[in-house]
């Protein structure tokens, strides 16, 4: 079940907030290895202490923020698995943080994220990037270390850029037009930097 109320995640999910002294020395969920949010359609920030990822009017992403490294805070060091799913109405980014401080992150599954526009800076996530019916989606970038990327029911996907590790390319059927706008650049980063052929297969 779905929390359908929440429409803000921030530093209070881990009891933290700014100029608290006790932050300088927390580290938030220092077990958790696989977190999954699903189903809640009201969703529409999601913040680590004053840093705040939301929506102006204009439809400009608007980021304020604290960063918790300045802070001293160590957020989520074990978690291997994050899922997003069903969350679609408001998110439309993810907490740039998110992506500095999961230093074990290997896997990461967005799903029906219909408003999210952008998937990037995600310089640790090691192995593989899944993204399906998220409709709004328009550019994945800065994944350097990510081995594996499937893309399926994404109508306005229109650039996928530097990936300079990945092997394998799964897209949905659905995805085969589309895709001819950056799979090209792909397989010639892939012949570039490994002399190899990128694995691109159909993925259902």
């Amino acid at each position: 079940m779905g929390a359908h109320a929440v429409t803000k995640v921030g530093p209070e999910l881990f009891g933290c907030g700014k100029g608290d002294p006790i932050c300088s020395e927390l580290v938030a969920f220092p077990k958790l290895e696989w977190l999954v949010i699903n189903d809640m359609p009201n969703w529409k920030e999601w913040s680590f202490f004053d840093e705040v990822v939301a929506m102006r009017e204009d439809g400009a992403v608007e980021i304020q923020k604290e960063d918790a490294q300045s802070a001293g805070l160590q957020l989520l060091p074990l978690l291997v698995k994050l899922q997003l799913i069903g969350c679609p109405p408001k998110l439309r980014a993810l907490p740039p943080q998110l992506g500095e401080v999961t230093t074990s992150l290997k896997e990461i599954l967005l799903i029906r994220m219909n408003k999210l526009k952008v998937v990037e800076d995600f310089p640790l996530l090691s192995e593989l990037l899944t993204i399906e019916n998220c409709e709004g989606l328009k550019k994945v970038s800065n994944l350097p270390q990510v081995t594996a990327l499937r893309v399926g029911a994404c109508p306005n996907l229109s650039h996928v850029e530097g990936l300079g590790s990945l092997q394998q390319l799964g897209m949905g059927e659905d995805m085969q037009g589309i895709s001819t706008r950056w799979v090209p650049g792909l397989q010639e980063q892939q012949q570039r930097l490994h002399g190899e052929e990128l694995d691109v297969y159909t993925w259902s």
